[in-house]
């Protein structure tokens, strides 16, 4: 039978008046415990986030594998300790193939980059084709992400400096993981490289920027996505604005 047309067990009749709800000093139609009618004002619901359960992250020696990599890993599962991290060292061609075309891992990361890395031309075209089909790349703050960025995809970046904060822009943030976040994120540290928001390429849309400086942006490429997210993470402290961030770029 239809909860709505059954009564509450716990209901109890009062001789002065209309039955009510034990749990409760007021006449109610139907008990806002036990019964499927209830009122949101008074209970909470928990409602589990999904997130991508496999990341591939690099650990290269182009970057800092020594204190920067780790903790960028740690902090991709801040709450999310069901995501499974794996770690690639190449971007020879076959190993970095292989990375490419495993099954069901549709995110890689690019942790900030201290050294330009060697890339071939068969690699920049396996990338290409991995976002091509459907796939999200996440690149770390830094000056040479966007370099590498241009090589690889062909855009026109050109890299911008300004100090924060750094505020949503609201009309691109639609229908993105970024739509909840916080309107404005700090600067922790000097260490947050943008991008000149006019050199965007077509299907760039910048997410957090300042006096035409964008320090968190997406570019839609064919049916995939490009992600960069300004901070270096070299502090752990008053980054938790941008944990979400990172968060929000790997579930783009």
């Amino acid at each position: 039978m239809s909860p709505r047309r059954t009564r509450c067990l716990r209901w109890r009749t009062s001789k002065s008046g209309p039955r009510s709800c034990h749990l409760r000093r007021r006449p109610v139609s139907f008990c806002s415990f036990c019964c499927s009618r209830f009122s949101f004002s008074h209970v909470s619901l928990r409602v589990p986030t999904e997130f991508v359960d496999n990341v591939w992250v690099y650990n290269g020696k182009e970057v800092e594998n020594r204190k920067n990599e780790p903790f960028i890993c740690r902090l991709i599962k801040r709450h999310h300790y069901q995501t499974k991290l794996h770690e690639f060292f190449s971007f020879e061609d076959s190993p970095l193939r292989s990375v490419l075309w495993t099954q069901y891992y549709h995110v890689v990361v690019f942790p900030t980059l201290v050294a330009y890395p060697d890339i071939s031309k068969v690699g920049k075209t396996d990338l290409r084709a991995y976002v091509a089909a459907g796939n999200n790349m996440v690149f770390m703050g830094g000056y040479l992400s966007l370099q590498v960025m241009n090589d690889i995809f062909g855009f026109s970046l050109r890299d911008d400096f300004k100090e924060g904060p750094y505020y949503r822009n609201d009309r691109n943030v639609r229908d993105t993981p970024f739509q909840f976040l916080p309107s404005r994120i700090n600067e922790p540290s000097p260490r947050v490289f943008g991008a000149m928001s006019r050199s965007l390429p077509p299907g760039g849309r910048s997410l957090y920027d300042s006096l035409g400086c964008s320090v968190v942006f997406y570019i839609s490429y064919d049916l995939g996505t490009i992600v960069y997210v300004g901070f270096q993470y070299d502090t752990p402290f008053t980054i938790d604005r941008w944990v979400r961030v990172l968060h929000a770029a790997i579930d783009m």
